[in-house]
């Protein structure tokens, strides 16, 4: 019997089961169950497919089918047929063939091909089920120390750098991505926990979402929409800060923008102003989640000030500069930049020690007069294309120290 003639299964396609749930329970994928809830919302009739009859689909997108009807199918049977699997027809090159071999019985095949290529491991997740997880995870309870120094400890910074929430690669999902950046706080948590440090910088160095118009190929290669990918990003970096913020006095947020995180109306077309970024305006919600809190009251919100990508805070005696860091021509073109802005008197101008993103790699060097460069390892999924072109893959998660008096300690990946 077809699943469609299943009365279990018609009711629970018909109730408020996520799609994720149905599936796991009748045995089929999560993409059948989409594709059956849009065949019964539109009462789309498709061709009868027969038994022993062709029925194809690659994982890169193609579909065929041949059926046998009374009459030659046309093109809007085969929009209809596209449409009953869940698919936008306008997204396929459509072909039809219809061959008689009877009184009105023909062979009747279509075809459906791609217009853009897709990543062949590409299965959307149910995004209820991703932001479930999310208020279900619990991390290991921070193992406090027997002794806990309560005196001035200098400032843990953590850096969360390239999130790029939405982008899938090396078989690896938003759900991957959830769970990375959940443990990295974790751990950031079990150290705060075991020292009182003066304040605890959270600093999002931009690409905090993968966006949808930084590169032509993101249609392809993302597993959530633009809006989803800011819901993600802003629950995670919102668990983090409900994490650590107990731990310290002070606890500063602070956001560059960047150029997956800007907000564009094409590829490369910057829509206004540099701080027109999801990566921003994701900080600003942060800024009015904690000032509505109470428990979240010690927490600050930094970002740049107008027509600025770059910001400088000082704490514990150092000043800390933040920008992404795609200003520069690759990660050896960074000291070249930051002297620039020392130059023009930007806000990098006084840093003790400049923190990027960007290049996805742990970066730590010296750079002028005593001054430290560190750019953070990106906490997203990889970049299959970069590995392919130069064999490096970079270990995943964030960059944290411990700074005092222009000075750093205790430098870790979490």
């Amino acid at each position: 019997m077809s699943l469609l003639e299943n009365d279990a299964y018609i009711a629970a396609l018909n109730s408020d089961e996520n799609n994720v749930s149905i599936g796991n329970r009748f045995n089929v994928s999560e993409a059948t169950v989409r594709r059956h809830k849009t065949k019964l919302e539109h009462g789309i009739e498709t061709p009868t497919v027969h038994s022993g009859e062709s029925v194809e689909e690659r994982s890169d997108g193609f579909k065929e089918v041949t059926a046998i009807r009374n009459r030659p199918v046309t093109l809007a049977d085969a929009r209809a047929w596209i449409a009953a699997t869940g698919d936008n027809p306008d997204e396929y090159t459509l072909s039809i063939r219809a061959i008689a071999y009877g009184a009105d019985m023909f062979s009747n095949r279509m075809s459906a091909t791609p217009k853009h290529k897709r990543d062949s491991s590409n299965v959307l997740p149910d995004v209820g089920d991703l932001y479930a997880a999310i208020d279900t995870w619990v991390p290991q309870k921070p193992v406090f120390r027997e002794q806990r120094n309560d005196t001035n400890n200098g400032t843990l910074v953590v850096c969360a750098a390239d999130l790029q929430a939405g982008k899938t690669d090396f078989g690896l999902r938003s759900a991957d991505l959830t769970n990375r950046v959940l443990a990295s706080f974790a751990k950031a948590a079990e150290l705060a926990a075991g020292t009182r440090y003066a304040e605890i910088v959270i600093a999002d160095l931009g690409d905090i979402v993968e966006n949808i118009n930084s590169t032509s190929s993101q249609r392809a290669t993302n597993d959530l929409a633009i809006t989803e990918q800011i819901r993600l990003a802003r629950r995670l970096m919102l668990e983090g800060i409900k994490m650590l913020a107990p731990l310290t006095d002070s606890l500063v947020y602070v956001a560059v923008p960047s150029n997956h995180g800007s907000v564009r109306i094409g590829p490369k077309s910057p829509e206004n102003h540099v701080l027109d970024d999801y990566g921003i305006e994701i900080a600003e919600q942060l800024r009015d989640v904690c000032d509505e809190s109470d428990k979240l009251s010690n927490v600050t919100v930094r970002i740049p000030e107008q027509s600025m990508e770059t910001l400088a805070y000082m704490t514990s005696g150092t000043t800390l500069g933040f920008a992404h860091g795609h200003q520069a021509q690759g990660a050896d073109g960074l000291s070249k930049f930051w002297q620039g802005q020392s130059h023009g008197r930007m806000p990098l101008a006084s840093a003790d020690i400049a923190l990027f993103g960007h290049f996805h790699s742990l970066r730590v060097q010296q750079s002028g007069d005593a001054r430290w460069l560190m750019v953070s390892p990106a906490s997203d999924n990889g970049s299959s294309w970069y590995t392919n072109k130069t064999g490096e893959r970079s270990k995943a998660g964030m960059l944290s120290f411990v700074t005092a008096d222009g000075g750093w300690s205790d430098l870790r990946i979490l």
